[in-house]
């Protein structure tokens, strides 16, 4: 299993970048419960995932509450495993990691919890990701 940054899903609610629309489309599609068989994809992600875009689409984007609403039900909708943080020292480990690593906060808890749980790819287009020499980031093509 993979896991699922939020740059993927924001690519696609924002048609942005352009470049890598398409392929972060294309993901999203193999991820829908519909996809035909032998296309069907799952990853996993944490609860920061589905919070980030919320939060961006609202404050950055200026969405109304109702285009959200059908954003986080079109994303529940997918077969994404939402892992549980469980360490209770993550905030400190993820702050460590953060500065490290000279990577977003966000990123580094992605990190911690794919240590946890055995995951060395993510599909990403952020590039904080190639500084852990332990994950592959993976561009949806």
């Amino acid at each position: 299993m993979r896991f699922l940054d939020v740059g993927v899903l924001l690519c696609v609610a924002l048609k942005q970048p352009r470049e890598h629309f398409e392929g972060c489309k294309d993901l999203l599609t193999r991820l829908s419960p519909t996809a035909g068989k032998g296309k069907k994809e799952r990853v996993a992600t944490t609860f920061l995932t589905p919070a980030i875009l919320y939060f961006i689409l609202e404050n950055r984007e200026d969405l109304p509450k109702e285009r959200l609403t059908q954003a986080m039900k079109a994303v529940q909708g997918l077969n994404i495993k939402i892992l549980p943080l469980k360490d209770g020292r993550l905030v400190e480990k993820a702050a460590v990691y953060a500065e490290r690593y000279d990577i977003d906060f966000d990123d580094a808890v992605n990190a911690i919890v794919m240590e946890e749980n055995g995951i060395k790819e993510i599909y990403a287009l952020d590039r904080d990701y190639d500084k852990l020499e332990w994950i592959r980031r993976i561009v949806p093509q």
